[in-house]
């Protein structure tokens, strides 16, 4: 068995749950969808309520989400998952997290309410597409997505308007998620597909 197959498979048992990716396809679609509404029929944009279109798209992503939880277990089958080994460790990063991120909105004004939010996701997509390798690169598509979004917003560019900052940043996120879920998606398709046709083989060689 090359290296290349042992690297698939070690993909596909670790990151199964991952590369269910309509998923991320949907939900990118309902945030860029929601947003987009937003910018366009609001009358006066503002950051905060682009925040809050944001927590609103999550009415029609949860139902979809677990509709298509049941669609990968009836095609793909079920993993079994192990609980976190450290849950107290999981609830400290969060808390930490919210901690900084309210201390840079309130010391530094000038940073939208939602840029450490994006900034999170543009280094955690670097961080996946490194993980993975060359498998996943397409995550960067995220991060680009996030940095055009920063520059545009940007004093210098003067290209956005502050109060929309934060919407098109959304916007553009969820634009992004939805090749990457989709991409996913493929991925495990081609992967589950290999796998397949390999215990065909081994059962047929027996």
């Amino acid at each position: 068995m090359t290296r290349d197959r042992l690297e698939r498979i070690r993909l596909l048992s670790q990151r199964f749950h991952e590369l269910q990716g309509l998923r991320v396809a949907l939900a990118g679609a309902t945030l860029a969808l929601v947003e987009g509404c937003y910018l366009t029929l609001a009358p006066e944009p503002s950051n905060n309520g682009a925040i809050v279109a944001m927590m609103l798209s999550f009415v029609l992503i949860v139902p979809g989400v677990f509709s298509l939880n049941r669609y990968y277990a009836t095609r793909f089958g079920r993993q079994v998952v192990s609980p976190p080994r450290h849950p107290g460790r999981l609830v400290f990063i969060w808390a930490s997290y919210m901690v900084v991120a309210w201390t840079l909105n309130a010391r530094f004004p000038e940073i939208p309410a939602g840029g450490p939010t994006l900034g999170t996701v543009a280094v955690a997509s670097i961080w996946l597409a490194i993980r993975d390798w060359p498998w996943r690169a397409y995550y960067l598509l995220a991060t680009a997505a996030v940095s055009i979004g920063f520059i545009a917003s940007a004093p210098i560019s003067g290209a956005l308007a502050p109060n929309m900052t934060v919407g098109v940043l959304f916007l553009l996120l969820g634009a992004s998620m939805v090749p990457i879920g989709l991409l996913d998606h493929l991925l495990l398709v081609k992967l589950m597909k290999e796998a397949r046709a390999s215990q065909a083989v081994t059962a047929a060689q027996q």
